[in-house]
């Protein structure tokens, strides 16, 4: 169940306003017939820099099955590429999870050319620094949420979420593909109204045998599907939705409930 969680936080850096100094945005999550979380997500950025921090919970029934805190950050440098793409040069990635048995940590750290070489985790009172090696000739980010905010800076400039990377992180292994889906025009809650809104879709290829894999297994055959508004007045982009048709427990949801900039 942890993996449906971690999962949520990799869009979620498509919501907001890219170039604004930054926004606050709450979420509902949904699963089945079932409320299952909430999320606070807390994006900043400039044409220079950008850092994500999320924060997820568990609701109602699912807190009292799985009482599961979640809080996500990253932060790194936004690089100018020549044309109208961009690229993203990070930091760190750190989490903090904890659930009804145990406290874990993880903070990826990476080089001044941009690539992860050590991650430093805990579980409860146990450290482990580990070397992040063997890194395949392939592999062109070692978290999500990096990937992620490269894809806020394309879609800004190109309104196109088209993008492939493939993730290792010293221990798991997999390719995220974002594809374009075309317009739509439906009714959105966060909106009240009827939106013609961009459409996109997210598969993550499991590229070995990743341990508890009902994340990789789900997305690998069942597109993730988000759909991006566009601000009338900055004309850059928020998330309206993000849903999965189809899992284990029912229908995924993520509903935006506001939008605060900063």
């Amino acid at each position: 169940m942890k993996k449906i969680f971690l999962f949520l936080l990799l869009g979620l850096g498509l919501s907001g306003r890219v170039y604004a100094n930054g926004f606050q945005q709450n979420m509902d999550v949904s699963i089945g017939i079932f409320d299952a979380a909430t999320i606070v997500l807390d994006y900043t950025a400039t044409p220079a820099e950008y850092q994500i921090s999320a924060e997820v919970k568990t609701a109602n029934f699912f807190d009292t099955l799985y009482p599961f805190v979640g809080r996500y950050s990253s932060k790194g440098n936004i690089l100018k590429n020549k044309g109208e793409s961009q690229g993203v040069l990070p930091e760190t990635y750190q989490t903090y999870t904890k659930s009804r048995n145990h406290v874990r940590t993880k903070t990826i750290r990476y080089d001044d050319k941009g690539y992860a070489y050590q991650r430093i985790s805990t579980k409860d009172d146990k450290k482990n620094v580990v070397p992040i090696k063997d890194v395949p000739q392939t592999a062109d980010a070692a978290d999500l949420q990096t990937i992620f905010a490269e894809l806020i800076g394309n879609f800004n400039q190109t309104r196109s979420c088209e993008l492939v990377r493939e993730v290792y992180d010293g221990k798991k292994h997999y390719r995220v593909i974002a594809q374009d889906e075309g317009t739509e025009n439906r009714y959105f809650n966060l909106l009240k109204r009827t939106e013609n809104s961009y459409k996109c879709s997210f598969y993550i290829e499991n590229l070995k045998d990743n341990n508890d894999n009902i994340l990789w297994d789900v997305s690998a055959e069942t597109p993730i599907y988000f759909w991006i508004g566009i601000d009338q007045v900055s004309k850059l982009p928020y998330v309206l939705e993000i849903r999965i048709d189809s899992t284990p427990l029912g229908a995924l949801k993520v509903i935006p409930t506001s939008l605060k900039i900063k």
